[in-house]
């Protein structure tokens, strides 16, 4: 097997930087192909291809700390909601993320993200975050929409859910019983 040789590209900056020219070398065949699959992967693997969304949770999101780990947090929390059938739209482990489908809060029921009603149509997201040795602070929230505008992203459509909102509840409970859970 011969080794490859490098072939050397000329490039031309502009019309008036023509006489100065950029040299470089471009490897061929299998070298090119290794040395492009390995930079695909340390990009996927270092990019924030993830689902766990940029933003922050709200203010007004209610707090907790467990003793167990995120991922397992993560999970026990998607079992919870799965069980109080509410849908769940999302749920990383990895990333210590849920985040629920719209639903109507009286009946649990998924509804279009267009719906109008905007007292009763919600959506909870979770997040578990390492906190000190073995324990995990996990933050929970429900949002409604404040406006319904395809062109915005989510985020900017939603507000918190006012007090004494029944989803409210609904975190509590879901944050109760993960403490519970990681208790015993």
């Amino acid at each position: 097997m011969t080794k490859a040789k490098p072939q050397v590209v000329t490039i031309l900056r502009s019309e008036t930087a023509c006489r100065a020219r950029l040299l470089r070398r471009v490897p061929s065949g299998r070298v090119a192909a290794t040395a492009l699959l390995a930079a695909l992967l340390v990009t996927a693997a270092c990019g924030a291809g993830g689902i766990r969304p940029r933003f922050q949770p709200l203010p007004q999101a209610m707090t907790d700390t467990v003793h167990n780990r995120p991922d397992s947090v993560t999970l026990l929390i998607s079992e919870l909601l799965t069980a109080k059938g509410i849908e769940v739209r999302h749920v990383r482990p990895r990333e210590g993320y849920v985040e629920t489908k719209w639903f109507e809060t009286g009946t649990g029921r998924t509804v279009s993200d267009q719906s109008i009603d905007t007292d009763s149509v919600v959506r909870m997201r979770f997040w578990a975050e390492p906190a000190a040795e073995g324990e995990t602070m996990v933050v929970g929230e429900v949002v409604r929409r404040r406006i319904i505008d395809p062109s915005l992203p989510d985020r900017e459509t939603e507000e918190p859910v006012p007090t004494g909102h029944p989803a409210l509840e609904i975190v509590r409970g879901v944050l109760a019983n993960v403490k519970e859970h990681s208790e015993s």
